[in-house]
């Protein structure tokens, strides 16, 4: 595996991570307090690498709705929205790889 691989599929892996972590807080599972959001700029930086180190229109779609995320208030449709339109982007510049 390439190094662009390798950034792409760690970006994609803490997107993934992300979303877990949003799932269940969402559920009231657990409260992850401040963490979600140094997770969320961590993802956010590692779907920015990802998109300049193997570029893909797609990964435009998630870095677009990455930004959009702090505008989209929890316990609101945009917020899930946003993350499933993200994991879209992330799907298919996945599926362009393959």
């Amino acid at each position: 595996m390439n190094p662009r691989e390798a950034i792409f599929y760690a970006a994609f892996g803490l997107y993934c991570v992300n979303m877990l972590v949003g799932v269940i807080a969402h559920l009231r599972l657990y409260h992850f307090g401040k963490a979600h959001h140094v997770l969320y700029f961590v993802v956010f930086v590692s779907a920015g690498l990802a998109t300049a180190a193997s570029f893909h229109p797609a990964l435009l779609l998630t870095l677009a709705a990455l930004a959009l995320m702090p505008k989209s208030r929890p316990w609101t449709w945009k917020h899930p929205v946003c993350a499933g339109l993200g994991l879209i982007g992330y799907g298919l510049a996945l599926s362009a790889r393959m």
